[in-house]
């Protein structure tokens, strides 16, 4: 017997829970289904820990080699 999935937040898990309520006449997938609160948590974290990451810069090494050739 399922009683409930936990899974990340991507769309294809909705649709898999909405087959599983198809095929599993107990099954919920409103209320069955939980999103993983540990990745919620690393999905923040990765976003507010993106401020310190250094600036990209818009030209390649090749590119500068390049503006020095005579």
């Amino acid at each position: 017997k399922l009683t409930s999935i936990t899974c990340d937040n991507a769309s294809s898990n909705n649709t898999m829970a909405r087959v599983l309520e198809g095929l599993l006449p107990s099954f919920d997938a409103d209320k069955d289904r939980t999103r993983c609160f540990a990745h919620i948590i690393n999905l923040v974290a990765k976003s507010m820990l993106r401020i310190f990451d250094p600036p990209k810069d818009t030209e390649t090494d090749g590119e500068r080699d390049n503006d020095n050739d005579e």
